[in-house]
């Protein structure tokens, strides 16, 4: 009986050691994966990742209002009216550069506010050098990622269709201007065809 005992404790002092050299290599090896990572390079793992995991569900909710709007080639950004103003200030200043480059035409706004009167007096004031049509949330979907509602760009092509989406990530403003760049080229292409 002894025996046993004393094999039970070899096992289980065993046991611990493994599990500690484990945990012990597990995060010497996130050490490391953190470690070649550059701040700049983490915010753009983030940022890719909330696109790809966003992407598909902004796709199928376009996909399914679509024949109600007629978009063609023309770039949208669409974001709800609890968007921070911080945010909202700046990815609209960026659009709005964007869109003194390439023309009025190639953009379309579509903010989700609430139908009231000081919401549309709202809209009016701070759009007012934009295309914009108010949809509602509940027909044109406002993702969320970890509980925050997400703004997004998204380009509709000559068909209709919905096709390169970004959600842009507020503390990585080249991001966005490098999305912008991408979408000049795609209305460049445009002109020139």
């Amino acid at each position: 009986m002894n025996l046993n005992k004393a094999l039970i404790a070899v096992l289980c002092l065993l046991s611990v050691l493994v599990a500690v050299t484990v945990i012990n290599l597990n995060h010497s090896e996130r050490v490391k994966y953190g470690e070649e990572l550059t701040d700049d390079q983490f915010m753009v793992g983030e940022a890719l990742m909330a696109n790809i995991r966003l992407a598909p569900d902004i796709v199928r909710s376009y996909d399914r209002i679509k024949e109600y709007y007629d978009f063609r080639n023309v770039l949208i950004f669409r974001y709800t009216q609890n968007t921070c103003n911080t945010c909202l200030d700046s990815q609209l200043n960026e659009l709005l550069a964007f869109q003194e480059e390439i023309g009025k035409a190639y953009v379309r706004v579509l903010p989700a506010y609430s139908d009231d009167r000081n919401s549309m007096i709202q809209l009016s004031a701070d759009l007012a050098k934009f295309n914009y049509r108010n949809i509602p949330a509940a027909l044109l979907l406002i993702p969320t990622y970890y509980g925050e509602s997400k703004s997004y760009f998204a380009w509709i092509n000559n068909e209709g269709e919905m096709e390169l989406v970004y959600v842009p990530d507020r503390s990585n403003v080249q991001l966005t201007r490098r999305y912008f760049d991408e979408m000049k080229r795609i209305i460049q292409n445009l002109s020139e065809n």
